[in-house]
């Protein structure tokens, strides 16, 4: 019996040796900036698998006054070099590009921003909604907010502004959001 017992234990401890070998070895790397960290404006947490992660349904925003360099919606999503807000799995994403196809403004359905604001951040209304918004680094402008309690992950959305932008367009973009009936 006390064998049993020791072998049972020592299987456990062997197992956590390993967990937290494979942590360490996940966490060595260099780039700092692709960490996540929890950000305040989370909605409640929630598991999913790869294999039952689904596309969200179409964005119900429009953002009528968007800032003056947009020239369009991407024609071809794919020609979008995603980043760490676009290229979540599941997401669905609206492109704003300018008159060179470079990235402008993108909206993202089922996902808050992946980390909390390096700086400020204020507070600001989005179609009856409160959202998160503030400046990130690399002269990115996000907002964050889930709509209905954020009960599932399809009701979390980002909207992240492109450099070059100002404090007014974006306030000005997110003050014109309506949500679609």
């Amino acid at each position: 019996m006390r064998l049993r017992v020791t072998a049972r234990v020592t299987v456990l401890l062997v197992m956590v040796l390993l967990a937290v070998l494979l942590l360490a070895a996940c966490s060595t790397g260099t780039d700092s900036t692709t960490s996540l960290v929890s950000t305040t404006t989370a909605a409640p947490e929630t598991t999913t698998t790869l294999a039952s992660l689904v596309e969200c349904p179409e964005i119900p925003y429009q953002v009528p006054l968007l800032p003056e360099r947009v020239a369009g919606q991407s024609a071809d999503p794919a020609s979008i070099e995603e980043d760490e807000f676009t290229s979540l799995g599941g997401t669905r994403s609206v492109f704003w590009v300018d008159s060179d196809g470079n990235l402008t403004v993108a909206l993202i359905r089922g996902a808050l921003p992946p980390r909390d604001w390096p700086g400020e951040k204020g507070e600001v209304d989005i179609a009856g909604q409160r959202a998160a918004v503030g400046p990130f680094e690399e002269g990115l402008w996000v907002a964050g907010w889930f709509d209905q309690e954020g009960l599932d992950r399809c009701d979390l959305y980002t909207i992240v502004f492109y450099p070059p932008i100002e404090p007014d367009e974006v306030q000005a973009a997110l003050l014109s959001m309506t949500r679609n009936p």
